[in-house]
């Protein structure tokens, strides 16, 4: 009886010097293992707790494995559910000795049920909806409790509220008529975009401007192709380049040249490093492109320290310690 009782303190001091997550010390439990269904439900749970999550959609990009720890960027890919007929093998998500799913689903459905699908192979999943920027505060608060964290569900989700306070407070009566005129230039060629009235526009539209891609009802929240030709016509303020790959395409494209918003200067690319910082995916990361692209529509109202909150937002989202070198790399792509 000694000896069990010895043995019982040996393996209480171990297991009271073990290092464990924020997460778990919030809970006292062990976490579980989680996979995200899409790519924002992925990036959320690694925001939460990356000890909660169980496997990538797909292979880290460079950019991303830059800001991820080597342990999190040996994470099985396990597949996922992101447009363009991907689906991921039912057999390794069955076999990968999960906890649970979360389905984040946004705007756009993709023809399939997905909750559907996972329960058809006895996964059990947490669905929730976002449908606008203020859903993310939501849901990370409603994860936080979810997953027996609410301190840290409530500490990104004050984060959020406060970029969000701090842009609309710097815009405050920004007259309809001063709003800056805006393309939003996706895909690798600039020429895939979305519409004005569409719940991606809503970053632009909070940010002090407006898309000048206006849709026909019922395409709102298509994914839309245009001519280089209709954006000449629509001659907008701004550009906001949000694809890596056109951004190195841009300079060598000259006839991009022809918009007044490059002969003024007024070309910019969107920060996406380590996750996209507005759309393909639309994440919380929105909301630190907030105050950025507020600053880059309308300059004169702009009083928030951008490399400050950027630097932050970092820290809290994702444990990075950033120096201003490296904060100033990821603002000036």
């Amino acid at each position: 009886m000694l000896r069990h009782f010895f043995s019982f303190l040996v393996l209480l001091a171990v297991c009271w010097a073990a290092p464990i997550s924020g997460a778990a010390r919030e809970s006292g439990t062990a976490l579980p293992r989680v996979f995200g269904a899409t790519f924002p439900s992925t990036f959320t749970v690694y925001a939460l707790s990356p000890e909660l999550l169980a496997g990538w959609n797909t292979p880290l990009k460079d950019y991303e494995k830059k800001y991820i720890p080597e342990k999190y960027q040996r994470l099985p890919v396990l597949g996922g559910w992101y447009g363009q007929g991907f689906f991921p093998d039912r057999e390794k998500l069955a076999a990968s000795n999960l906890d649970e799913v979360l389905y984040v689903s946004g705007d756009r459905e993709m023809g399939v049920d997905i909750e559907a699908q996972l329960k058809s192979i006895g996964l059990p999943v947490i669905a929730k909806k976002v449908l606008g920027m203020r859903d993310e505060i939501t849901l990370l608060q409603e994860l936080g409790e979810h997953y027996s964290m609410p301190e840290r569900g409530n500490a990104l989700a004050a984060r959020l509220r406060k970029l969000l306070d701090m842009t609309l407070r710097m815009l405050e009566g920004l007259p309809e008529k001063d709003r800056a005129r805006v393309y939003v230039a996706q895909d690798v060629d600039g020429l895939g975009t979305v519409c004005d009235s569409s719940v991606r526009s809503e970053l632009v539209n909070l940010a002090g401007g407006r898309n000048v891609h206006d849709c026909p009802q019922g395409v709102q929240e298509s994914a839309m192709k245009v001519s280089f030709e209709q954006i000449l016509v629509y001659d907008p303020d701004v550009v906001l380049i949000l694809h890596p790959l056109f951004m190195q395409r841009y300079p060598d494209e000259a006839k991009w040249r022809n918009l007044r918003a490059a002969r003024e200067g007024r070309v910019y690319f969107a920060p996406h490093e380590p996750f996209s910082w507005t759309d393909k995916p639309a994440t919380f990361m929105r909301f630190i492109a907030l105050p950025w692209l507020a600053c880059k529509l309308h300059p004169d109202r702009c009083d928030a320290d951008i490399p400050g909150e950027t630097a932050a937002f970092m820290q809290l989202f994702f444990d990075l310690h950033l120096d201003s070198e490296a904060t100033a790399k990821i603002l000036k792509q």
